[in-house]
């Protein structure tokens, strides 16, 4: 088979990002961002307005005390200089006297004053004036000294001192210039200081602007963003909302929506329109072998294959975890039905490779028109999965078209109906145990000694009838699980209820093959029996010889278990197919029963009756004992005698009863005798013979082979 390398081909479908959305650690972060702008903005408001506050307030107090030094120390030197220049004009000498004492009340008021402002901080403007004060001052004071000398003097000489204290005015007058320059300089260093002032508000103002507007900028880029990312996010939601995340295409509530406007407009299109169900065969062996991984990326090779290979107009959906659906379109039904043999081929001849390993998978491909004709989705849906299963049984790798009165879907429907009826049974609780005897056969006597227990089915209506008619189906879809764990879970309750008032028959519980085989459904009865509320010595298994030969393994592991809580087992319809003599070797059984089909006619058929001796020969080599079906009279029932065979179940010995009968005609704990009859009766009345049998009982009045011995008429 040819081979197909493939590599995968981007989906014609929107993209989905993969990337981890970051949106609320976005959101996050810029929210502690502006609000950390705001903190820093409001800080420095804060910080600003508390540095311009104090700034002004010890501005306002060291400017109050320099100029208020300066101007105390102009003041007193104009006083100064005014005395002198009134002691230069007086001649009289006490007043000379008293003048001079107020100089120097001047002078101790001015060096107050001078060593208030020299302790203030200073600039270098300041420092400069003040040293040219200092420098004034020391000239003052030589002068005043000269003077104080020309004063003192005995012989005072007028010219002298008048020629003294001018030089002592000049120098007052160049020390008064430089208070005044003093006075002028911390002015106009207020009037600095205020405009520093003024200009750092106005650079803090500008700065929180920017702030401000940063955190602004900042709120608008992280909206936008969240904005952004919110519409991706929606979009991104609405896309998956209509396709599937692994491959991309359309998922099964898209591929409704479109399936439902197409059959709207079927009937008013020139185009011809057409469902294809794809059904991927052995995805499964992918799975379980390389796992969930590998089936993934085949889902997305296969898909891509088959979008190259579909109509621009074609609607291709994931339906399914390995189902998939396409809405096609064409010119005529007959391009659909290529397209659907163009994938299946397409398909074949694919190899996947993962790793080491290499898989070959199939399509099994449904198609139905879509015309008009039907206009209920769910009946297209419901053709298309017939056709598709029709496909899938016929081999798989098969495409099936649906047409009318086709014959397989029909019959595809009526099983879906019949395991719908099954499980409503279950849940109404509609179905019931029965009992048919099975007796010992002595020599002159026959005694019950074992019951094979029977199921019916109530109908909706209360009509009982056989589970023939749906066992088969329960088996194919595996609902015969959930009827066996049903079956088994009454048997054991009944005989917890009555093992203990009366001597119990052995219950011969009939197993489906694909019961037994399940290791739940044998923990399940494993679990159960090992309570301690039942004796299992009073159950025994049937199973089939064909399911027996078919799952070897498990039966015989199945049958260790059950036998070593003390259950018997027994080989049913023995002789009904082509019988492996070898498997009563390696399979211990302790009961076989002969397959009805060869007891039935033993009377008058010879072949039958060397058949039937020659299976209880074998069965009695390997120790089991055995039990003979469908035995109908009393001339059957001597030939079993003769042969020797062990035990006898039929029509012709007791028709089936209900359960809850059972424990009527079950003798109490204290008596070990079960009643004894004769003939062909049972429990000490007459059986019914068959060909007395009328109309009334509606549930045992089928056919013997499927009322009576029929396997899946049974327990299973």
């Amino acid at each position: 088979m040819a081979q197909i390398s493939y590599s995968p081909m981007p989906l014609p479908t929107m993209s989905i990002s993969k990337d981890k959305d970051n949106t609320k650690t976005i959101i996050s972060v810029g929210f502690l961002t502006v609000f950390s702008l705001m903190l820093l903005i409001t800080w420095l408001s804060m910080s600003t307005l508390q540095s311009v506050n104090e700034g002004m307030s010890s501005l306002i107090d060291d400017m109050g005390q320099k100029t208020s030094s300066a101007y105390q120390m102009r003041d007193v030197i104009r006083l100064r200089s005014g005395a002198v220049r009134t002691l230069v004009q007086t001649e009289n000498t006490l007043d000379r006297q008293r003048i001079f004492e107020k100089l120097l009340d001047y002078t101790i008021v001015y060096d107050e004053a001078r060593e208030s402002l020299s302790q203030m901080a200073a600039n270098e403007r300041e420092q400069a004036i003040l040293t040219q004060i200092n420098e004034a001052d020391l000239r003052v004071g030589e002068a005043y000294e000269e003077a104080s000398t020309v004063i003192n003097a005995i012989d005072l000489d007028v010219p002298t001192l008048r020629a003294t204290l001018n030089a002592v005015t000049l120098q007052e007058l160049v020390l008064l210039n430089y208070l005044n320059e003093l006075v002028k300089l911390e002015k106009q260093l207020a009037i600095e200081a205020m405009e520093i002032n003024q200009i750092k508000y106005h650079e803090t103002r500008k700065l929180l602007i920017i702030i401000v507007s940063a955190a602004f900028a900042l709120s608008i880029i992280i909206s936008a963003v969240v904005a952004e990312r919110v519409a991706r996010s929606n979009r991104r939601i609405a896309h998956l909302a209509n396709h599937d995340d692994l491959t991309g295409i359309h998922n099964r509530r898209s591929f409704e929506q479109h399936l439902q406007q197409t059959i709207a407009m079927a009937s008013r299109s020139d185009m011809a329109h057409g469902l294809l169900y794809l059904d991927l065969d052995r995805f499964k062996i992918v799975n379980d072998t390389c796992g969930h991984h590998a089936g993934d990326q085949l889902l997305i090779q296969l898909t891509g294959m088959i979008c190259e290979r579909l109509r621009s107009g074609d609607v291709f959906a994931r339906v399914g975890g390995d189902e998939f659906s396409i809405i096609a379109q064409a010119t005529s039904f007959d391009a659909i039905r290529q397209l659907a043999e163009d994938l299946r081929v397409i398909i074949q001849d694919y190899t996947f490779h993962y790793e080491d390993h290499s898989f070959n998978v199939s399509l099994s491909i449904g198609v139905t028109p879509i015309d008009g004709q039907i206009t209920d989705m769910q009946q297209v849906l419901a053709d298309v999965d017939s056709a598709c299963y029709i496909a899938k049984q016929s081999g798989r790798n098969k495409v099936h078209v649906s047409e009318d009165n086709d014959t397989e879907a029909v019959k595809y429907r009526s099983n879906l109906a019949g395991i719908q009826a099954i499980r409503k049974a279950l849940a109404d609780d509609r179905l019931s145990l029965y009992f048919q005897p099975i007796f010992e056969i002595n020599e002159h006597a026959i005694n019950m000694t074992h019951c094979e227990i029977l199921l019916r089915v109530r109908s909706e209506n209360g009509e009982l009838y056989s589970p023939a008619r749906f066992i088969p189906i329960a088996e194919k879809y595996n609902v015969m699980n959930e009827i066996d764990c049903w079956v088994f879970t009454h048997v054991v309750d009944w005989l917890a209820e009555h093992q203990t008032k009366h001597v119990i028959p052995r219950l011969l519980v009939n197993l489906s093959g694909l019961s037994f085989v399940d290791d739940e459904f044998s923990d399940f009865i494993v679990e159960r029996l090992s309570r301690g509320d039942v004796d299992p010595s009073n159950i025994a298994f049937e199973i089939s010889e064909g399911s027996t030969v078919r799952n070897f393994e498990k039966a015989s592991r199945f049958m260790d278990r059950v036998r070593a809580l003390g259950c018997e087992l027994a080989l049913d319809d023995f002789g009904s197919g082509f019988s492996n003599f070898a498997y009563l070797k390696q399979l211990q059984f302790d009961y076989l029963k002969i397959d009805g089909s060869m007891v039935r006619n033993i009377s008058t058929n010879e072949i039958d009756r060397q058949m039937v001796a020659a299976i209880n020969q074998i069965a009695h080599t390997v120790r089991a004992r055995t039990i003979a079906e469908f035995v109908e009279d009393d001339a059957s029932l001597q030939h079993l005698r003769e042969m020797q065979v062990n035990y006898a179940q039929g029509y012709g010995l007791r028709m089936p009863a209900p359960l809850n009968q059972l424990s009527d005609e079950l003798e109490d704990i204290d008596d070990q005798t079960l009643t004894s009859v004769q003939g062909t009766g049972a429990l000490g009345y007459q059986a019914d013979p068959i060909a007395d049998n009328d109309d009334t009982d509606n549930d045992d009045d089928d056919a013997e082979d499927d009322a009576d011995d029929d396997p899946v008429r049974r327990v299973s």
